[in-house]
């Protein structure tokens, strides 16, 4: 690898640059990225998260960071079908979001307002033609007037009960969209469960392969083999990662850590 944060450019499977003011985030940074020319390495994978940093960063638990070792090994699981089988059952489950409120609103405009005010100007119109019968009868306009109206309002009538059995059915549909929903949930937890079946499996297939490097690393280097640290070391140890690794802190230099772990290293200064 070629680290080009410092005022020369660093070469070498061991990189030592505790001596230049460079942030170990920002030499991580450049190890990840393709397109920074900070680090010029082998290209990391997507394990590098959780294995590519050892003193600052985030701290994967113990299980996600041995799953993250089998992986990196190419080891597989039976668990992994049930898992790859549960995302394909969430992946074909479809739920769609409804709202009622147009439903009512139609429901309610045509049952109150325009239906109220047309069966008020049907009576007003009824009153007139029947006071005009005792006479010459209701004029041809009036008799018009008073049909149209009546028909009006049959429609209206018509349309507020299509709007309130269009409302009753998207009452179901909801009904039925809680449940699909309801059932999303469930097939999200499987999908969440599975995943920890995975992490679990993977971590006891090189659980002992781990601890064999940590006790061998604390051999070597006179490390705790309870600290964390040294643990982190062991699970480079024995992954296979492509990418150089990004140390901080400890007692062990740049040669040392890449001597022990048998992977690239960049030795950075203490956080």
């Amino acid at each position: 690898m070629r680290l080009r944060l410092t005022d020369s450019d660093r070469v070498g499977r061991a990189v030592d640059c505790r001596g230049a003011d460079v942030d170990p985030t920002r030499v991580l940074a450049a190890v990840r990225d393709p397109t920074d020319d900070g680090v010029r390495c082998r290209r990391a994978t997507p394990l590098h998260e959780t294995l590519g940093a050892v003193g600052f960063g985030s701290s994967p638990s113990r299980r996600q960071t041995l799953a993250a070792v089998a992986r990196s090994r190419g080891i597989r699981v039976p668990e992994q079908e049930a898992l790859a089988a549960a995302r394909d059952r969430l992946a074909a489950h479809t739920t769609e979001s409804t709202t009622l409120a147009p439903e009512r609103e139609r429901v309610a405009s045509a049952s109150h307002e325009d239906r109220g005010a047309l069966r008020e100007e049907v009576a007003r119109l009824r009153g007139v033609v029947d006071a005009s019968r005792d006479g010459d009868g209701p004029s041809a306009e009036t008799l018009a007037e008073y049909r149209e109206t009546a028909a009006r309002l049959s429609e209206v009538g018509t349309t507020a009960t299509a709007a309130r059995e269009k409302l009753t059915r998207e009452r179901e549909r909801r009904s039925e969209r809680y449940d699909a929903h309801q059932r999303r949930l469930e097939l999200e937890d499987a999908v969440a469960n599975r995943e920890r079946d995975v992490r679990q499996a993977l971590a006891d297939q090189v659980t002992p392969r781990v601890a064999r490097a940590r006790d061998a690393l604390a051999e070597t280097t006179l490390l705790d083999p309870e600290d964390d640290r040294t643990r982190r070391l062991a699970a480079v140890r024995v992954a296979r990662l492509s990418a150089p690794v990004v140390v901080a802190g400890g007692s062990l230099d740049a040669s040392e850590l890449a001597r022990v772990t048998r992977a690239s290293v960049v030795r950075c200064r203490d956080l």
